[in-house]
């Protein structure tokens, strides 16, 4: 009943924004010739499909190294097709099974007795890609520095608000991975007996020990990690990029490069459905006020973004589905 509950409010969320942005710039006037040009402009299509693409190979690249760190045995094809196959949960987000619990529990089935280590190596996974995005991030925002008295106040702002929590999770990170030391917990559980023995927490401190000892082993494989990561960014960022110019709008790279962690951590938020209507008022303002892109347009830069995307996530849903018709065919197969 929740999980309906919480499926219901994210699409009437998704409904209204997308009603109120289709209200203010008319659909059928403003957006869909727009969109109708992707077909004219077809060279942009195809590059925004291809970054995408790129971008989930680098995060199947990405996860990959941390996990032969702990299944040096597992291809890499096993992981590109999972990594595909979750794009359809993740573009979707509104069945209960989203892409992180498909990887494992897709991979949990490959590898029996492995679930922890592939949960461990996701969860360093999702790490390398915040530290990757606040490299991306700090990196724009230093190249425009000079620019920065230009921007309106409110932009300033979003601007400094994202900087805040971005180097809030940096520095969490880092303490994070100061307070796991075995040293440093051993002093906890003697000088805090109760606390540090309370089940729940006990429990919580075990598992995060166990993402501190996996990270420390395989730093060599987490930087790795890192640097790819970035590449990924980088890819999935210029797929919007691409979407702009395929719906004929303007705008310099490193200002699309500037907005799209902002927009990426706007659209993350378990509000709508994909992020659809978030995604698209935070690309419009900070566009608007970055590069001076018309609202409409940068509403269908979004659109068009998300669909190169959603490319992606159908691709996977077929393979989804086909994996699950050939699982049902076999048993049918060996009982003839």
């Amino acid at each position: 009943m929740k999980r309906f509950i919480s499926i219901s409010l994210r699409l009437l969320i998704s409904s209204v924004l997308l009603a109120l942005l289709f209200r203010e710039h008319d659909l059928i006037a403003e957006i869909a010739p727009r969109l109708r040009a992707l077909l004219t402009n077809w060279p942009w299509m195809l590059a925004g499909v291809t970054f995408a693409f790129l971008s989930l190979f680098l995060t199947a690249v990405r996860w990959h190294i941390i996990l032969r760190g702990q299944v040096p045995e597992l291809p890499f094809s096993i992981v590109l097709r999972t990594e595909i196959i979750s794009a359809f949960f993740n573009i979707s987000s509104v069945g209960v099974v989203g892409g992180d619990t498909y990887k494992i529990m897709s991979l949990s089935r490959r590898l029996p007795g492995q679930t922890m280590p592939v949960s461990v190596s996701l969860v360093l996974d999702h790490l390398t890609g915040l530290l990757s995005v606040a490299v991306l991030f700090a990196v724009c925002m230093l190249a425009r520095a000079s620019h920065w008295s230009e921007l309106g106040y409110d932009l300033r702002m979003l601007i400094t608000g994202y900087s805040m929590y971005l180097g809030g999770a940096v520095v969490g990170l880092v303490l994070s991975w100061i307070s796991f030391k075995p040293s440093l917990l051993e002093w906890g559980r003697r000088t805090f007996p109760r606390t540090m023995g309370n089940p729940r927490l006990a429990s919580l401190i075990a598992r995060l020990t166990r993402i501190h000892d996996v990270a420390a082993r395989l730093w060599r494989r987490t930087l790795s990690a890192s640097v790819v990561s970035t590449g990924m960014h980088a890819a999935f960022f210029m797929s919007f990029y691409c979407g702009l110019r395929a719906v004929e709008g303007v705008a310099p790279v490193l200002d699309v490069l500037t907005a799209m962690p902002i927009v990426d951590a706007a659209a993350s938020l378990p509000v709508s459905i994909s992020g659809l209507g978030v995604r698209e008022r935070t690309f419009e303002a900070l566009l608007a006020g970055l590069a001076n892109v018309p609202e409409a347009v940068g509403v269908s830069a979004s659109l068009a973004g998300w669909i190169f995307n959603l490319f992606w996530g159908i691709v996977g849903g077929v393979m989804f589905l086909r994996e699950k018709h050939a699982a049902l065919i076999q048993p049918e197969a060996q009982c003839a």
